[in-house]
């Protein structure tokens, strides 16, 4: 995470595992493990994303059914 305050990061089959992130932090998720980043801050959040999958477009697939599961 490049700046802002804190996100938090939540990870896992049903969204069950939260890590906090601040500016200088690096977080890892798995490949093909659900994911999703919350900024609760009045503060925008800047952070660098990566992958190395050269489809990465084409292998997102998108969870409606963990939608109310984020906090």
């Amino acid at each position: 995470m490049l700046s802002g305050d804190e996100i938090e990061l939540w990870t896992g089959d049903q969204l069950e595992h939260r890590e906090t992130a601040r500016a200088g932090d690096y977080l890892y998720v798995p490949p093909g493990v659900p994911h999703v980043a919350v900024n609760r801050s009045e503060r925008p959040a800047v952070f660098v994303g990566a992958r190395s999958d050269p489809n990465e477009q084409e292998s997102v697939v998108m969870r409606p059914d963990l939608d109310e599961r984020v906090p």
